[in-house]
């Protein structure tokens, strides 16, 4: 079969060139190649230059005769005038005439874990970022922070924590701002923490609340209801945990900020 009818054949029956073809490399030939796309680079008239390949972690594939070419954030038709470049400079071809296909989108993987409604390891894709993870596993629980972790290996294979704030307006309404659009990488892990604190005592609804962003004592109080008749909002104590996991007592003052695992107690009027 001639190049040029293989490549007609292709263009009409995309799935016959690989069985898992992803959705975006059959519907937007102009988009950008990344690293660990495959690519089929089909040189006309030269079946033995025609070859699938996939793109390195330098950016670059490598063909025969011309060996490295840089195709990394090209469409596949400048990565085609690319090649045709390197087979005309290198003096192997007079007027090579090159086509390039995306045959399959390189697909990483992140792991979202913590207060998230559906932990798991999901597919990523260009641009994906801390958001789109979120979203996909389901949104932050009742009881999750509204910071999470990145946690990224770096060169040394060390992991690197990287703090992101989280709006759940972002998620709800699809914007595109702010921290949590940091983009991901293949083998980020997403840390969505607890962040919840306990209060008991002379309060009308004591139990396991959520921390909201800048939360302080006074709310806190509020949220469980206020303080009962018989109890103090001036007696109140926190017990929080230290670096060494071990309770201390602080007393609290009605703007005292509350961390994740605060215990706050709320005691009886003295008269």
């Amino acid at each position: 079969m001639a190049a040029s009818a293989f490549i007609g054949l292709a263009l009409l029956c995309p799935i016959a060139m690989s069985a898992e073809l992803t959705p975006q490399a059959v519907s937007s030939p102009l988009r950008k190649i990344e690293l660990g796309d495959q690519l089929r680079v089909e040189v006309f008239d030269n079946e033995d230059l025609t070859t699938s390949t996939y793109v390195g972690d330098d950016g670059s594939v490598r063909l025969p005769l011309v060996g490295a070419v840089s195709v990394k954030g090209s469409s596949p038709s400048e990565a085609a005038r690319r090649i045709e470049s390197a087979l005309k400079d290198g003096q192997f071809l007079l007027e090579p005439h090159v086509t390039v296909t995306l045959v399959e989108s390189y697909r990483a993987h992140v792991t979202v874990n913590g207060e998230v409604a559906t932990p798991g390891r999901y597919d990523t894709g260009p641009g994906f970022t801390v958001l789109d993870a979120i979203a996909l596993a389901g949104g932050v629980t009742e009881k999750g922070s509204d910071t999470a972790y990145v946690l990224r290996p770096d060169a040394s294979g060390s992991l690197q924590r990287i703090a992101v704030n989280i709006d759940m307006r972002q998620i709800v309404g699809s914007a595109s701002s702010g921290a949590a659009t940091l983009v991901l990488q293949g083998g980020d892990s997403i840390v969505v923490p607890k962040a919840t604190f306990t209060i008991t005592g002379q309060v009308n609804l004591p139990g396991e609340y959520r921390i909201e962003r800048g939360m302080v004592l006074f709310q806190a109080i509020a949220a469980a209801g206020g303080v009962t008749p018989l109890g103090s909002a001036s007696r109140v104590e926190i017990r929080r945990r230290s670096s060494d996991d071990k309770f201390k007592e602080l007393k609290a003052r009605k703007d005292t900020l509350i961390e994740p695992g605060d215990v706050i107690n709320v005691k009886e009027r003295l008269f």
